[in-house]
């Protein structure tokens, strides 16, 4: 049995986006951010184009690295 199936895992996630001079953002979550999902900072949304794990997962915190690109404005 593992010792973390209950435990909630906690992220630190670097968001770098692509293609705009936007600087991106350090975002604690915790929730994984999945490909194809839509984040938003302040009042911009960006689709997300690549998670990568920086560290593995370690007790319930994990390193993650999000590229994102800027969704046009509704």
């Amino acid at each position: 049995m593992s010792e973390n199936v209950n435990e909630e895992v906690f992220y630190q996630v670097s968001y770098v986006v692509v293609g705009s001079t936007h600087p991106g953002a350090i975002v604690s979550m915790d929730k994984r951010p999945e490909v194809g999902e839509i984040v938003t900072f302040g009042r911009q949304r960006f689709e997300v184009l690549e998670v990568q794990e920086l560290t593995p997962v370690t007790g319930n915190f994990g390193f993650l690295h999000v590229t994102c690109q800027m969704v046009e404005k509704a």
